[in-house]
């Protein structure tokens, strides 16, 4: 909530992104993220070939994808420009809310000199 990013649906991983392994449950419809994140486990770890206690027969074998510098990220949230907040605003979406990333805001925390 601090940064911007919205942590509802399938883009809510923000160092997932687009190459999350998020999927929809079948009878309720929402977006679910259990046993996506056994990637950034060492592969040494347990729980990677655990095949019982995750999805039946699955070993993770995917690599974790590479983390945004910091530097990386504030140009990600630059190119969104401003968006104004308050009663007055309605609903407003950055292009591509939901697909490519889940930014709802640019937070006054972006403007602060670090």
């Amino acid at each position: 909530m601090v940064s911007g990013w919205s942590m509802h649906g399938k883009l809510a991983c923000p160092y997932c992104l687009e190459n999350n392994k998020a999927f929809t449950l079948t009878n309720g419809g929402k977006a679910s993220v259990f046993d996506c994140h056994r990637h950034f486990l060492p592969h040494n770890h347990r729980y990677i070939k655990n095949r019982k206690d995750f999805f039946v027969g699955r070993v993770e074998n995917d690599v974790a994808p590479l983390r945004l510098s910091g530097e990386e990220l504030f140009d990600v949230v630059l190119e969104y420009g401003e968006i104004v907040f308050g009663l007055q605003s309605g609903k407003q979406k950055f292009p591509g809310f939901g697909l490519t990333h889940n930014w709802v805001k640019r937070s006054m925390f972006w403007e602060l000199p670090y």
